[in-house]
This record gives C-alpha cells, structure tokens and sequence, in this order.
C-alpha cells in the first residue's frame, strides 16, 4: 500500500518535470528563432520551465487543499451529529431519572430494575436473553396499565397479583368466594394454603379480613368440606359469612362472581368459563384488575349488600 503510493507520487513528479522541460525546450526554440541570443533563450526557457513546473504545484496544492477543506466540513458535520446524538441520549436519560425521583414507586427499586437488567450480559444464553425481554415487556405493559387507571388483565389463572395485594394491603379485604371457583380443591392447593398464609399476615398487622363464601352449587366434598374451610378462615381471624343461594330468593344474581376488595381502590376479579359437569369445575379464562372508581365503588356495594344477608358462622 505505501509502496504503491510512492510509486504515485513519483511518477507524478516526474510528469511534472516533464512537462516543465518540454515547456522550456519549447520556449528555449521559439526565443532562439525570434532573438538569435543563445543567453536569453537559455533564461526565457529557464523561466518559462521554472514557471510551469511552479504553476502545476500551485494547482495540485489547491486541490489538496480543497480536498482536506471538504473532508474538514464532513468531519464537522459527522462530530456535530455525535454530540448531538450523545447529547440526546444524556437529555433522554436525564429526563428519565426526573421521572424516577418524580415516581410514588421507590425509587431504589426502580433503580435496582435497572441495574439488575444490565447484568445479563452477552455472555448469558441467548433463551435468557428473550426470557428477560419478555418479562420487562409485560411488567412495563402492567405498570402502564395501573398509572392509566383503568384494568389490568392477566390470561388464565393468576397468583403473584392476588398474593402482592394481600401482602400490601394496609386497611381491609372484603372477600366473596363462589364454590364454583373457590370451592374446597382451591384451598387445599399450594396456591390456596399461600393465600391463606398472607391473610394470617394480614390480620396480625391490623388489616379487617371479611369473606362470603357464597354456596351457589352443592360442593362435591359436601357440607363437611365447607365447614372446614370456614373454620381454617376464623382460626386465622378472618370474619366469615355464608350466603346460601337456594334460600336467598330476592338477591340479584346477575352480577355474581369472584372479587376481592382490597382496601376498597382496588378490585381482583376472576372470570371462569362454563361449568362442564359436577367432576370437572370451570376453569379460569382471565384475571382483571379493576382501578377505575365508579367500578370499585360499585363492587362495594355489592359486598355490603351480600355481607347484609349472609348468615355469620
């Protein structure tokens, strides 16, 4: 590669000269034919020579310089748009921490969020690379959802939602419990004995548990089974009631479903799909959270009607 400049650039001064002497030799004949002075035609030609080979110089050095001045403006151009860009990202950061301090939620959590996603590394499998995107798109599209105000769904069966809120909950939880949803399998699975391990909590902090448990269909385990799972509720403090719906003729049954009231600005609701059979109970289709006012304050209600007539056990 700097051979082959060399190269060039040698032949280019040889042109140079080159064309200077054949300028010379020229001027050196014409000068000799009009003059007869050998003296004078010799420092014409000389000049002449000297002149060219000058003026060739004078034009390559201008558009090098042209050419080092256009790559100047490109370089300008590109270090302009580099710090442009650098500073937007600091301004697009700066901002974003704004929001952090700005945030209700702690804000050393956030940060911890942060930090914490920045160690997988290239280095970690490509699975936990998607597992991690995967699981920051939907924890951002749940947040989302809870600062809009509105509802959060989730598909299928939760368990983190109704478990955080019963953790977190700082008042009450006001509780109705179907046995087509909740019937005695529910509490006797991992999910169930959990629930009722952060009810126990609840109450021993001060939280106001009260459940109905609404018998809208004949439990397979019987009477029995149900009784035992209101007792494993009293014994850990929570105020249960019983809601027999063979015997409340005058209820409205048309808004009858699982929800859990906690602290009364929040709604976990549950809908199931259609009961198949007496062996096979309805499974559950999604999980909503219900944020919006009018909502909760409807679902209030509700339960203060049906915490009116149920029977207390």
């Amino acid at each position: 590669m700097q051979a082959g400049s060399s190269g060039r650039r040698l032949s280019e001064v040889m042109r140079k000269v080159l064309v200077a002497l054949i300028t010379g030799g020229i001027a050196y004949a014409l000068t000799n034919l009009a003059q007869k002075d050998p003296l004078l035609s010799v420092t014409l030609s000389v000049l002449v020579g000297g002149s060219a080979l000058v003026v060739q110089f004078l034009v390559e050095f201008e558009g090098r310089l042209r050419e080092v001045q256009i790559g100047q403006v490109d370089q300008a151009i590109q270090i302009k748009e580099c710090v442009d860009e650098r500073f937007r990202a600091i301004s697009e950061a700066t901002e974003l921490f704004g929001l952090i301090e700005e945030s209700a939620v702690q804000t050393e959590l956030l940060s911890q969020l942060v930090r914490h996603s920045t160690k997988i590394g290239t280095e970690s499998p490509a699975l936990a690379h998607r597992l991690a995107q995967r699981e920051l798109a939907r924890m951002s599209e749940f947040l989302k959802e809870l600062g809009d105000g509105a509802e959060a769904i989730y598909d299928g069966e939760d368990r983190d939602w109704l478990l955080s809120l019963t953790h977190s909950a700082g008042r009450g939880i006001d509780a109705t419990s179907l046995t087509t949803v909740d019937g005695g399998g529910m509490w006797a699975t991992d999910l169930g004995q959990r629930y009722l391990d952060s009810q126990r909590d609840a109450v021993q902090r001060g939280v106001k548990i009260r459940r109905i448990f609404i018998q809208d269909r004949p439990e397979p385990g019987g009477q029995t089974a149900l009784d035992k799972i209101y007792r494993q509720h009293a014994d850990i403090g929570v105020e249960v009631r019983v809601l027999d719906l063979s015997t409340a003729t005058d209820l409205r049954r048309t808004s009858l479903f699982d929800f859990v009231l906690f602290d009364g600005v929040i709604s976990y609701e549950v809908t199931t799909g259609t009961w198949l059979d007496e062996n096979n109970p309805p499974i559950v289709v999604n999980t909503r959270l219900v944020l919006r006012p009018s909502r909760v304050e409807e679902r209030g209600d509700r339960f203060r009607e049906l915490w009116d007539v149920a029977t207390p056990r």
